[in-house]
């Protein structure tokens, strides 16, 4: 069987999703879940873009070891100098440069005619090459370019001595029998020697993953795809969807995949828990409902043979049919099991800080799920040294009264506190909270929902607000949501402090 290469860009193309925001750490701790998902290629980011992103791309590179780790870069000395710094303590790495090939784009993104970015792409691929390092050509817009061009620019990569041709279709306009006749042409056109066919679909029409297998089908055997299909605009390809078809059509196709499915539920929860994105119940592979019969003559097949309805095993892509639920009962080997089962491997000093908070949440709740402890874990790693942290709160409120909040935070063992009214109680800890930093921040979105079922299920907050000219995005659970909204405005606070350090 030929292997097909995974590359998964949750980090960085997943990151222009509005919804989505890693801090380095976070990261770290996600790529470290997709050596455990068992991705080939981890595209840590763009550093380029600044400071923080180009020390993420190197935090990853210097602390991931398995897969071959990427990063981004148009085709200028300056950007890919930053890329090949960035990825200097790689075990393995990639520098991922990208140009648009379609008119439209570059008339409009870069102004130049087709003659300069052929040079731009060729002069490219020669510095990288003299690096003696390993080298993607993303083809960007590739499936509306001329073909004239498509093919003139591809051949041009290849005897550069790229390793890899990947052709984005950008925008998402493409269908499936276009991707197919691209790529058998292109295939044809480049011969032998071709280098590694790869596809990155976008998801604006909802061809996303069809195009992604029909690339595949076509000979492509590499795919970019993101975790659940994250990313700019109407998102990426979905990693678990791709993943799971071609492990489907395995013999038919002729193909392998080196992922570990069973990987592929918890990737998404600690996903979940990490940024706050909302995944729709129904959503293929990895949704709640994904794998709930609810009409009775499905049920009852069901029961007799799991084929009838079950294309996929739930078990098969981690999906836990009866979780182990924790309890008041349940003591540290049993939170440190759950730990193990959930993917989680914390250093001691986390590891008592979360079975505190496990103890504390206990006391408020009578059964906490696995929603519950990957909340709580996230919660404890997204400690930073020199973070602001609440340490109480109170609230006076009423129909006739106009909401006051006093707030309590704690700063390396300095207490600060403050009071404040508001429009509501929730507005008048944001403010308490304002006076002690002087950021003066600005709600911009705020959303809850439950974690888990019953009335004591943990709220989780997610708010993206303006502090400081920066927009961030803040996460908070608790069982309290105006416990829940202060820690996630705090998230976004710490945010801010952290940039500036």
């Amino acid at each position: 069987m030929e292997q097909v290469h995974v590359v998964d860009t949750t980090l960085r193309d997943g990151e222009q999703s509005p919804e989505i925001s890693f801090t380095p750490e976070e990261k770290l701790r996600f790529a470290q879940q997709l050596v455990r998902l068992g991705v080939d290629v981890i595209d840590a980011g763009y550093p380029a873009l600044g400071k923080d992103d180009a020390h993420a791309v190197s935090l990853v590179a210097q602390e991931t070891h398995g897969p071959v780790i990427m990063a981004l870069a148009r085709p200028e000395d300056e950007e890919i100098e930053t890329a090949l710094e960035a990825l200097k303590k790689a075990e393995k790495s990639r520098v991922h440069i990208y140009i648009p090939v379609s008119d439209i784009q570059l008339k409009y993104m870069l102004n130049i005619a087709q003659e300069e970015a052929l040079k731009k792409a060729t002069d490219a691929i020669e510095y990288v090459r003299e690096k003696d390092i390993e080298v993607e050509f993303t083809l960007e817009d590739a499936f509306r370019a001329d073909r004239g061009f498509l093919s003139e620019m591809a051949q041009a990569v290849t005897q550069g001595g790229t390793h890899y041709i990947n052709l984005s279709d950008t925008v998402g306009v493409a269908i499936p029998s276009r991707i197919g006749q691209v790529f058998s042409w292109l295939k044809g056109e480049l011969g032998d020697k071709a280098p590694i066919l790869s596809i990155h679909c976008h998801d604006d029409l909802g061809m996303a993953t069809a195009n992604s297998v029909a690339a595949i089908e076509a000979g492509a055997r590499q795919f970019h795809a993101t975790i659940s299909g994250v990313g700019t605009r109407a998102g990426n390809a979905a990693l678990e969807e791709v993943v799971m078809i071609l492990k489907l059509w395995e013999d038919e196709l002729g193909l392998s995949i080196g992922i570990n499915t069973q990987e592929l539920y918890r990737t998404v929860r600690i996903l979940t828990a990490m940024t706050g994105v909302m995944i729709q119940p129904h959503k293929a592979i990895i949704g709640k409902a994904a794998f709930v019969h609810k009409a009775e003559s499905h049920l009852m097949a069901v029961v007799k043979e799991k084929r009838t309805f079950e294309i996929v095993k739930p078990e098969d892509v981690g999906y836990p049919r009866s979780p182990m639920v924790l309890s008041k009962y349940s003591g540290r080997l049993s939170f440190e099991d759950k730990l193990r089962e959930l993917g989680y491997s914390l250093d001691p000093d986390h590891l008592e800080m979360a079975y505190q908070r496990f103890r504390d949440l206990v006391e408020k709740k009578r059964e906490i799920y696995d929603e519950d402890v990957v909340a709580m874990v996230e919660e404890v790693l997204s400690k930073r040294p020199g973070a602001l942290i609440l340490q109480d709160f109170s609230i006076s409120s009423g129909l006739e009264q106009e909401p006051i909040a006093h707030v309590t935070l704690i700063q390396e063992g300095t207490l600060k506190e403050s009071s404040s009214q508001g429009s509501g109680p929730i507005d008048a800890a944001f403010k308490a909270i304002d006076e002690i930093t002087g950021f003066k921040g600005r709600l911009l979105n705020y959303s809850i929902r439950a974690l888990t079922e019953g009335k004591d299920a943990l709220g989780e907050v997610v708010l993206w607000a303006r502090i400081k000219g920066e927009e961030v995005v803040g996460r908070g659970v608790a069982t309290d949501i105006v416990e829940a909204s202060i820690k996630a405005y705090l998230d976004g606070v710490n945010k801010v402090l952290k940039g500036e350090e």
